[in-house]
């Protein structure tokens, strides 16, 4: 797969953004564990860009490292990979929903 680079100062806007995302393109595939853990230590934030002050929301990349380190890059400037972030809410989601069960039906008795 070629490797292509864009950077966007600014808003970028698309009807759809897809993400490589094919198994053949992957080694050394795991699950994702304690998934619910790391979103608790996550801290989603409300925030005003210092260029223009225009709201916004989202998260520290700092912060993340420290939890996740394998989305964050940069050395001065830190970005976040979102895309990391939506795997661990599919895995913490099917943790709690493993908790829902197990409180409905020992609420049944």
């Amino acid at each position: 797969v070629p490797t292509r680079k864009l950077d966007v100062n600014g808003t970028a806007t698309a009807s759809n953004f897809n993400s490589l995302s094919n198994i053949n393109e992957k080694n050394n595939i795991s699950k994702i564990e304690n998934a619910l853990e790391i979103i608790q230590s996550i801290n989603g934030v409300k925030f005003n860009w210092k260029k223009d002050n225009s709201p916004s929301l989202g998260v520290i990349a700092q912060d993340i490292e420290s939890t996740i380190p394998e989305i964050v890059s940069g050395v001065n400037v830190k970005t976040v990979n979102y895309n990391g972030i939506i795997a661990v809410l599919i895995e913490a989601i099917k943790e709690q929903q493993i908790q829902i069960n197990y409180l409905l039906e020992k609420n049944k008795t």
